[in-house]
């Protein structure tokens, strides 16, 4: 249950975890995936800057980095490609799995070589080496560069930032938490990911749901909350359903960080 040892969700497919301290009881995971196949691997999102060391050691328990023929990148965040400039140059067989919007978008900081990206959007499938997969937009996100992925053959999908959810203490899945602090954590963090979500319209809404909850699932894993396994999936889908009708939260003020200078400085 250590989120400082890889999490196996199938023989092949390990979730890569990190779960940092932070105030208060409620801490949030920042995760990758690595899909590991015989002849080629596939590295899901590179990470945060912070905790580069222990990001690399947890790669390096499932993978030699020279063996990774793929790096999909979900989208362009800097807890999703924190990594990137040291994995271009760790991984030298690897070739980017972005779309153009994601690549402009990351010109600015990490410019990827043409040559070593393929292109794949929202609901394109393609074979990387001897795995076949499909790339998903998840319901709720943060950035319109996000794509999910779907692999076909271990049944596992990456749903980047959605199903997030703080967690008080480590688990390796949301079925070892109380119900309450999985349903309160995955509404609350949802539409603090996505506050737009109050304008959708519901019906639009579940349609984009649906497109998730017709994958034949094995597992949920995303990049900041616990693995979501077969027998949770209905649970977790159903959650995320409502957040259209969930009110827009609110966040600290200027009176609350004044209230945690002084208790700071109290202490």
């Amino acid at each position: 249950m250590s989120p400082d040892l890889p999490l196996a969700i199938t023989p092949d497919v390990h979730l890569v975890r990190s779960l940092p301290d932070a105030d208060g009881p409620e801490r949030i995971a920042l995760n990758s995936l690595v899909l590991r196949g015989p002849t080629d691997t596939v590295l899901v999102d590179t990470g945060a800057v912070t905790g580069r060391d222990a990001w690399w050691a947890q790669v390096e328990a499932v993978v030699d980095p020279a063996d990774v023929r793929w790096i999909y990148l979900s989208h362009d965040d800097a807890d999703h490609v924190g990594n990137l400039p040291e994995a271009l140059e760790r991984c030298p067989q690897a070739t980017v799995i972005t779309s153009w919007q994601l690549g402009q978008r990351l010109a600015a900081a990490t410019a990827i070589p043409l040559g070593r990206c393929r292109w794949l959007n929202d609901g394109e499938r393609t074979w990387l080496g001897d795995r076949e997969v499909v790339a998903v937009r998840p319901p709720a996100y943060d950035s319109p560069t996000t794509r999910g992925l779907y692999d076909l053959g271990s049944k596992v999908y990456w749903s980047a930032d959605c199903f997030g959810l703080p967690v008080p203490h480590p688990v390796d899945d949301v079925g070892q938490l109380d119900r309450d602090v999985w349903d309160d954590g995955t509404l609350r963090f949802g539409t603090l990911l996505s506050p737009w979500v109050t304008q959708v319209d519901p019906r639009r809404w579940r349609q984009s749901v649906s497109r998730v909850a017709a994958l034949d699932l094995h597992a949920l894993a995303g990049a900041h909350g616990p693995l979501v396994r077969r027998r949770d999936v209905d649970h977790a889908l159903d959650l995320i359903a409502e957040l259209p009708e969930r009110p827009e939260p609110s966040l600290p003020d200027q009176r609350r960080l004044e209230e945690i200078l002084a208790a700071t400085t109290a202490a």
